[in-house]
C-alpha cells in the first residue's frame, strides 16, 4: 500500500482553483468515451467522483464545493491537497477474491456487476482511510471525515512514463498502458473543514501535528481489518522504509536460506524503525476495529464499525 499527498502540479501548486486538477482525474472517462465514440458505440455514462456522504458527483459540483470552501485562507495559501490511494497488486489481488470470487490479473475479466462490488469496496477502504486522516490532525472537535471535503476517483489504468525504467531501457513506450492490476483512487481534499474552522495540512513539517509515516502505517492496517489481509512483514511501510537505509542487513537477508531466520531480520528491521521514530504498537493502532464478514453465497462484503 502506498498513500501519497502531493499538492497539484495543475493548479499553481494547489493555491488557486481545482478545476485542472479535477479536470485532470476525468482522463480515464474521456477515453473510454473516445473509444466507444471510434467503434461508433454510445459512451456509458461517466461514474463521476465521490464523497463521504455521495456518489456520481459530477466535475462541476467537486470544483464549486473545493473552491468555495475556503474561508480566511489567503492568496498564497493551499486550498486543497491531492491524495492518492495506491493498493498493491498482491493487495487488489486479495480484495478482488473477496469481493468476485474470482483470481484475475485484469479488471478486464470482471462483468458489470463484479467491477462495481470492487469499486465499492475501494471507496469503503477510501472512507476509512479518511477517517484515520480527520482523526491523524488530533485537533479537538475533529472526529471524522463526515466533517472533512473531499472528493475521490477511482482509476485503473497507469500509463509507462519517461521515469520509468522500461521506457529508459527501450522496452516500453511512454504513454503505454501498464499491464496487470493498477486500481487506485485520487483524492481531492479541502485544506478547510466542512465548517471551515480548522486549516488542515497533511504537508506540515512536525510530526506532532500530522506525522505522514504513522499514517501510512494505519491505512496498511485498515485495509488488513477491512479486508482480513496477512500482510507479510516485507510488505510493511515500517519495513519498507527502514530497509532502504539498511542495506546490508537488507543483503544479509536476501543470503538467508530459510524462512525464519528470513523472518527474524525482517522484524528486526521494523523494529530498528519503530526505535527510530518512537512508534509503539499503541500507536499504530487503528481508531476503531473492523469486523468484516462475507456472505458465502454471494461474496458480498458487509462492514460492522
Amino acid at each position: 500500500m502506498v498513500i501519497k499527498f502531493q499538492t497539484s502540479e495543475k493548479s499553481n501548486g494547489n493555491k488557486g482553483s481545482s478545476s485542472a486538477l479535477t479536470n485532470y482525474l476525468e482522463k480515464e472517462d474521456l477515453e473510454l468515451e473516445n473509444q466507444a465514440f471510434e467503434k461508433g458505440e454510445l459512451p456509458m455514462p461517466r461514474k463521476g467522483f465521490f464523497s463521504h456522504q455521495s456518489d456520481g458527483l459530477m466535475r462541476d459540483e467537486v470544483i464549486n464545493a473545493i473552491d468555495n470552501n475556503k474561508k480566511s485562507l489567503g492568496k498564497n495559501d493551499a486550498k486543497f491537497y491531492s491524495v492518492v490511494i495506491a493498493p498493491s497488486e498482491k493487495e487488489q489481488r486479495h480484495l478482488l477474491k473477496i469481493v468476485t470470487g474470482k483470481e484475475t490479473t485484469s479488471i478486464s475479466n470482471l462483468n458489470k456487476n463484479e467491477l462495481s462490488k470492487y469499486e465499492d469496496s475501494l471507496k469503503d477502504y477510501t472512507k476509512q482511510v479518511m477517517n484515520e486522516y480527520a482523526k491523524h490532525f488530533n485537533r479537538n472537535g475533529l472526529q471524522s471525515a463526515d466533517q472533512l471535503m473531499y472528493f475521490g476517483k477511482i482509476e485503473h489504468q497507469r500509463k509507462y512514463s519517461g521515469l520509468d525504467t522500461e521506457v529508459q531501457k527501450g522496452n516500453e513506450k511512454s504513454g503505454v498502458i501498464k499491464s496487470g492490476l493498477n486500481s487506485h483512487v485520487h483524492i481531492i481534499v479541502s485544506r478547510k473543514d466542512l465548517d471551515q474552522k480548522f486549516k488542515l495540512s497533511p504537508l506540515i513539517t512536525t510530526r506532532e501535528k500530522f506525522d505522514r509515516n504513522l499514517f501510512n502505517i494505519k491505512g496498511e492496517r485498515v485495509f488488513d481489518q477491512q479486508f482480513a489481509y496477512n500482510r507479510s512483514l516485507n510488505e510493511k511501510v515500517e519495513y519498507r522504509i527502514q530497509a532502504s537505509k539498511e542495506p546490508i542487513l537488507k543483503a544479509s537477508e536476501l543470503l538467508k536460506s530459510t524462512e525464519a531466520e528470513k523472518t527474524k531480520i525482517q522484524q528486526s528491521i521494523i523494529d530498528k524503525y519503530d526505535s527510530r521514530n518512537g512508534y509503539t504498537e499503541q500507536s499504530k493502532e487503528v481508531s476503531k476495529s473492523l469486523n468484516l464478514e462475507i456472505s458465502k453465497n454471494n461474496n458480498e462484503l458487509e462492514l460492522k464499525l
